[in-house]
């Protein structure tokens, strides 16, 4: 029950909210927004179908938009837009001074200000009749609703700073805000403005991103022990046995354990379960709190609207909840996943393979780029966003090879994408518009090709192998930043790659890879051996394996990794930065340096070829041939470009261009490269007609006139600076 305060501030907030403009939900079934939207196959990749039709959804946003910018857009040939609204007033990013143009719409339980939606879509409309809408909105809590709610909150500054915000962990906030959403999906349904409006993205959490720290509220206390009872049953015995604590006396753990190493940088399952299990239950929870809006968005458009949040920054937000894609793959109410930056932070292909839309959030900045404070000193009074980091590249030009070199990317992988103008103004020059222009007319004409990827090369990675590492050590700049650094490196070896969840191997269609590469299966089940060994190792393909492959089963053993490889792998405490030298498949020497890996990994015997050594003659990169295979094996990684173009190359896998640092996208009707400066020559795996799209050098400020070649095999590219081409083929 309600304390007495509670309900006199009740009382005295529907005094004030009914001063507010007020629209209460329609009934179901007497919505006028018939407009429907789904995301299916076609052509090899997922696609949405708006109304039955395939469309190409190249968007553009703002946070701060203006009507002559959609205009823009709209004069261009780009139709959809992502509309950016917010349920709080609070700012994205914690306590900074910085403010939203538009107020937040949840005004009181029940009271959704549908107003402001309304003249938001209205701005666009009135520009573009054509406009196709997906609706972005803020889930963070007002105030309100926080002074009403203490218990369901926190104030551990996990945003940066110290106001209050609501716990993931609270079924409080799940259930009020998603009534809220149903109270806007059919208020926008209802209104002249649905039959724009295609879908919702509910978000939540720092820079609207699904990602929070670790959460000490009651809330999430009460949580994480319930959590556990469904993990390992409600009567206690499991408990007590895993944690030698009845479950009451359970608390999340300190953060003095959470970043502690039982060997090493790695958990110990046999020591630091509850650690292990916190990191789960901490992603479980984030992606839980989306799908219940997704769910809300699904039931209030009675299934015709798509919805998708942000999450699956794997790589850089591992100690921020995101370590549960599949969980969200999985579910039904999920159409599409975002991240940020333009060439992504997810495993895109295992999106694709569950059957959701890749929606691509690019948000570089461009030559035109400026603080907020000097475009609007109203929004940032203090200079907040004052950083070197808000500034773009210096010229037009280079802005522009930087957009089309993401733009490719996206286009070959079959994602959709919006174009981020975040304070405004970024696109404002003719010559993004008139690229923007043939990017839309690219696309459109991609949706009708066949799209399948002609990558040979699959690159795994495991979130569960995340969770048994201390909370700490697996961010930018932390000790397994190599992953990130290894996936850069698959990205310039001139060949394409595509990117999966490790569990994905269980079903994955795996005839055309010659080679896997794992970047951190360091945890496998006996199972998820069997699976390796029996589908994954055979067809003469290499598996390459980083740093601590299998190193965790039901313990931690050098010995598991020796049982997966095949060869006698010992491990120390320890080995700081080493420089290795390595002899490639070609009997060339490479050397290079490593960062420091604790604990460390060689192999001691059974190698049928030892190819890398440290200084001291220790074995950190070996190859086993097996009846059907080659493990190589790399303890000490990040192995650079050259190499693993060398041992791709020797796998049998195509490479389009040798030069170092050529990024390749290839499906069945494009190729994109880009190429490092000087005459590149490219080899196709088979002779083709090609045509060039979106044709710019830099130094250019307009489009010019695309190279076309006619039944190659191979062909020249002359490049005056780095540069990115684009080919439709035909073969």
């Amino acid at each position: 029950m309600k304390s007495e305060m509670q309900k006199c501030f009740m009382a005295m907030l529907g005094f004030v909210v009914t001063a507010c403009v007020q629209a209460q939900a329609p009934a179901r079934g007497q919505t006028a927004g018939n407009i429907t939207c789904e995301i299916k196959p076609h052509n090899g990749k997922t696609t949405m179908f708006v109304n039955g039709a395939p469309r190409f959804p190249m968007a553009y946003s703002s946070y701060y938009p203006e009507q002559y910018r959609y205009k823009q857009m709209s004069d261009h040939g780009v139709h959809t837009y992502i509309l950016i609204l917010t349920m709080t007033d609070k700012w994205l990013g914690g306590d900074a001074p910085v403010k939203w143009n538009t107020p937040g719409l949840w005004r009181g339980l029940d009271n959704v200000d549908m107003s402001v939606v309304e003249a938001n879509l209205k701005k666009i409309i009135d520009v573009d009749p054509n406009a196709l809408i997906i609706i972005r909105v803020f889930c963070d809590t007002p105030v309100w609703w926080d002074l009403l709610h203490p218990e369901e909150t926190n104030d551990e500054g996990a945003l940066g700073g110290k106001r209050r915000r609501q716990s993931f962990s609270s079924l409080v906030w799940r259930n009020d805000m998603s009534a809220a959403l149903r109270q806007l999906v059919r208020g926008v349904s209802a209104s002249k403005y649905g039959n724009h409006v295609i879908g919702y993205m509910p978000t939540a959490g720092a820079t609207e991103e699904q990602a929070k720290g670790c959460d000490l509220s009651i809330c999430a206390q009460k949580g994480f022990r319930e959590w556990l009872c469904g993990r390992y049953g409600k009567d206690g015995k499991e408990i007590e046995r895993l944690f030698g604590k009845k479950i009451d006396e359970i608390s999340i753990p300190s953060a003095a354990e959470r970043s502690k190493g039982d060997c090493g940088n790695f958990l110990d399952p046999k020591k630091s379960r509850l650690v292990i299990d916190l990191r789960q239950f901490h992603s479980d929870e984030i992606v839980d709190s989306g799908l219940a809006f997704c769910k809300a968005v699904k039931e209030a458009s009675d299934g015709r609207l798509i919805t998708g949040f942000f999450y699956g920054y794997t790589q850089i937000f591992a100690d921020s909840g995101h370590l549960a894609l599949r969980r969200m793959l999985d579910s039904k109410d999920v159409d599409f996943v975002t991240t940020a930056g333009g060439r992504s932070y997810t495993e895109t292909d295992s999106v694709l393979k569950a059957g959701k839309l890749f929606y691509s959030e690019i948000d570089a900045k461009t030559s035109l780029a400026k603080w907020i404070s000097e475009i609007r000193p109203d929004i940032d009074p203090q200079g907040h966003y004052n950083e070197k980091r808000w500034r773009g590249p210096p010229t037009i030009p280079i802005s522009m090879q930087t957009l089309k070199e993401i733009f490719a990317k996206n286009l070959v992988s079959g994602w959709a994408s919006w174009w981020f103008d975040l304070w405004g103004g970024w696109y404002d020059d003719e010559a993004f518009q008139k690229m923007f222009a043939q990017m839309q007319s690219a696309g459109d004409e991609s949706i009708r090709l066949p799209r399948k990827s002609l990558a040979q090369i699959a690159v795994v990675l495991d979130e569960n192998s995340y969770r048994y590492l201390p909370y700490g050590v697996s961010q930018r700049g932390a000790k397994f930043v190599w992953i990130i650094y290894q996936l850069q490196v698959m990205g310039t070896i001139g060949a394409p790659h595509d990117f999966y969840l490790l569990d994905d191997l269980k079903d994955l269609e795996l005839s055309r890879y010659r080679m896997i590469v794992f970047l951190n299966a360091f945890v496998l089940s006996e199972d998820q051996r069997r699976i390796i060994r029996d589908r994954c190792m055979k067809d003469n393909r290499l598996l390459m394996w980083m740093y601590a492959p299998g190193l965790i089963k039901d313990n931690l053993s050098a010995d598991n990794i020796s049982s997966l490889l095949g060869m006698k792998v010992r491990m120390e405490a320890t080995q700081p930065t080493a420089k290795i030298a390595l002899k490639l498949p070609d009997g060339s020497m490479l050397n290079y340096g490593c960062g420091g890996v604790s604990p460390f990994f060689h192999v001691v015997e059974g190698a049928d070829t030892a190819a890398g050594h440290l200084e001291d003659g220790r074995i950190v990169v070996a190859e086993k041939r097996g009846a059907d295979c080659r493990n190589l094996f790399v303890s000490m990684p990040p192995l650079p470009s050259k190499a693993m173009r060398h041992y791709a190359k020797q796998a049998g896998v195509h490479i389009y261009n040798e030069s170092a640092g050529t990024a390749v996208y290839a499906n069945e009707s494009y190729l994109a490269l880009t190429l490092p400066p000087g005459r590149q020559t490219i080899r196709l795996p088979e002779k083709a007609s090609l045509k060039e799209l979106v044709p710019l050098e830099p130094g250019q400020s307009s489009l010019g006139k695309g190279l076309s070649f006619n039944g190659v095999e191979t062909f020249d590219v002359e490049c005056t600076n780095r540069t990115t081409r684009i080919f439709q083929l035909s073969k």
